[in-house]
């Protein structure tokens, strides 16, 4: 809860800004604040609807499972498409078409249903945020990624996180009768997993010339030709770190995984990509503050002895947990000091750039088979540490 206090600290701040920006052209008005895109696409995003009709919710037995995901991929041209907002994905736009005016607030780089880029397929990347997290941290990733020229979708554990859906419905995290304990966090991690699955046959529904969007909202042009989905990576933050590995245990179809600053099982219990090993390419990024804590250490290792495929643990100095995310380029200096608990004092702009290179890296060596990378050679960044 403080974090999410912090992050409205952050935003309103950011807000008082926003009043008074506006972005050229016929761009809502607001303000960016998240880095640009380090690759030379620009970057197409639409958000889609998914119910698995085959499964009962686990934290509601009496509903279809539903997720909310976002896809970011790069575009043909953007003219005439709006720049998404950060923050709402669904109660924003639908007032701004109702009294028609545009209202400030807090853009992305991406643009709203702007044509998939010609020339694919791209590799496709899943995303997977940290615990009791939102997708919506991970877009500014998931945009440099795009840029890159990947196909990214970030998935949002419903009831476990705040979910907004269309029409401006929201469902909040389910009760939690015994606190956020052991079993419910295994409990969360296995409805992830599922889910992981699920949007992985959604994908390749869409590439195969289906719509899956529960409410058939029309999806960008050209974005089931840019689907490559023989080459897919996953990455995660915290929980979504564990998701990505242990996916990449549980199911064939993705080739890698980057975990950002978690373990690899929930406490003392091991996931079972620690316990039985995995044998394609696992990336790991651990930020001075878990080292510090300690807590990773035990399933790391643990994975470390039973893995089989390519493994590197890389350490960023002077971060902390939330540096893997949106979260420090969200927060105006004045409000840092709010935020100590969650970002080190390594720069934002420097965390952001050092986690941009390294996870483009890790999907251009092992899904794009690059043997220039900077994971092929020793890290020339003071920050960056190899710690396995």
């Amino acid at each position: 809860m403080l974090l999410i206090r912090s992050i409205a600290v952050c935003l309103s701040a950011v807000a008082l800004v926003a009043g008074s920006a506006a972005v050229a052209g016929s761009d809502p008005i607001g303000v960016t604040v998240l880095p640009r895109p380090d690759g030379p696409h620009r970057v197409g995003e639409t958000v889609v609807h998914l119910v698995d009709s085959a499964r009962e919710d686990p934290f509601h037995p009496d509903r279809q499972r539903e997720l909310m995901v976002s896809v970011f991929y790069p575009a043909e041209a953007v003219e005439g498409h709006p720049r998404a907002h950060y923050l709402s994905t669904a109660l924003i736009p639908d007032m701004e078409e109702r009294f028609g005016l545009e209202i400030p607030g807090l853009l992305t780089n991406s643009y709203t249903g702007a044509p998939a880029l010609a020339g694919g397929p791209y590799p496709v990347i899943l995303y997977s945020p940290g615990a009791g997290d939102t997708r919506i941290y991970g877009t500014g990733l998931a945009e440099d990624l795009a840029s890159r020229g990947y196909v990214v979708v970030t998935v949002d554990p419903t009831y476990e996180s705040t979910v907004e859906f269309p029409g401006g419905r929201v469902e909040r995290p389910a009760p939690l009768p015994g606190g956020f304990d052991r079993d419910i966090r295994k409990k969360f991690i296995a409805a992830r997993l599922l889910d992981i699955r699920f949007v992985l046959d959604s994908l390749a529904r869409i590439a195969g010339g289906d719509n899956p969007d529960a409410g058939h909202r029309a999806l960008p042009a050209g974005l089931g030709h840019a689907l490559d989905l023989e080459r897919v990576g996953m990455v995660g933050h915290s929980s979504g770190g564990y998701t990505a590995v242990e996916s990449l245990h549980d199911d064939r179809r993705i080739d890698a995984a980057v975990d950002l600053d978690g373990q690899i099982g929930v406490d003392e219990e091991f996931g079972r990509a620690a316990a039985e090993g995995v044998d394609r390419p696992v990336l790991v990024m651990t930020s001075g503050q878990i080292e510090e804590v300690g807590d990773a250490n035990p399933s790391l290792a643990a994975f470390w002895t039973n893995a089989t495929g390519w493994k590197r643990q890389l350490t960023l100095r002077d971060s902390a947990h939330y540096d893997y995310t949106d979260f420090p380029a969200l927060v105006p200096a004045i409000a840092r000091p709010v935020a100590a608990r969650y970002i080190g004092p390594i720069a934002a702009e420097r965390a952001t750039t050092l986690v941009r290179t390294y996870v483009a890296a890790m999907f251009d060596k092992f899904l794009r088979d690059r043997t220039d990378t900077p994971l092929d050679r020793q890290p020339a960044e003071p920050e960056i540490v190899v710690t396995r």
